[in-house]
């Protein structure tokens, strides 16, 4: 057994297995990845880790997160200057065109760039360009260790996702007029849902982040939080040089 304290609800928690996705704090459910988010953004703000309950208040800091979890969003917002904005619901918010106002401190987004239609360079460009000089991104996206950067509709522009008798398609009209069909498209939180634009490998991910002028420092181990990643997908935290 892992014996833990959840820093996102506050519960002292038990669990045979770590892992990035599944819930292993028996209060509010809370995974591996919520868990870093939390313990990201308190090391980056103040220097040491602290659970979401004890973030000193602090509206001088000003950031937003991109569809964070309720558990982490609605705290943050009563201790930070912090909105949390979502694609398909009020405060709305797309990385492909964000507002004009800049000069935040932070960004969080956690598995939101393996949905963004491409070109996705300018997704991680415009992170940078949201950003005060030397403002951190506390960031997460399913990665491949090996190989390169796959993208499932390169030429995406005109595009619906169409249900037919025998399944979901993708239909797009590229820039210069032609008609293209995807079958079996691949859905997060299920068909029709959150359609997967991309699987990024490491390296990709990695290039991408230095070409919008990012440092990158790979997540580390906590465990006293239940923080303990595998190999693949660890999160990230990009600081705008």
């Amino acid at each position: 057994m892992i014996d833990f304290l959840c820093n996102v609800c506050g519960a002292r928690c038990s669990a045979k297995t770590i892992d990035r996705e599944i819930p292993s704090c028996r209060k509010c459910g809370s995974n591996v990845r919520f868990r870093w988010i939390v313990h990201a953004l308190s090391m980056e703000l103040f220097g040491k880790s602290l659970p979401l309950k004890k973030f000193p208040k602090r509206k001088d800091i000003r950031g937003f997160g991109m569809s964070d979890p309720g558990e982490i969003g609605y705290p943050l917002s009563k201790c930070l200057d912090y909105t949390n904005t979502f694609y398909d619901a009020e405060p709305r918010f797309d990385i492909q065109s964000p507002p004009v106002s800049t000069a935040y401190d932070f960004i969080t987004t956690s598995e939101v760039f393996e949905h963004v239609p491409p070109p996705i360079q300018k997704a991680f460009n415009n992170l940078a360009r949201l950003l005060k000089p030397d403002g951190i991104v506390i960031f997460t996206t399913p990665w491949e260790m090996e190989g390169d950067t796959i993208e499932h509709y390169p030429n995406l522009y005109d595009w619906q996702i169409v249900k037919l008798q025998s399944g979901y398609l993708v239909v797009n009209r590229t820039a210069s007029g032609q008609l293209e069909t995807f079958e079996k498209p691949e859905f997060h939180r299920g068909p029709g849902s959150v359609l997967e634009m991309r699987i990024f490998s490491k390296s990709g991910l990695l290039a991408n982040c230095e070409a919008a002028g990012f440092a990158v420092t790979m997540a580390e181990d906590y465990p006293a939080y239940g923080i303990v990643w595998e190999k693949w997908s660890r999160g990230m935290i990009l600081r705008k040089q």
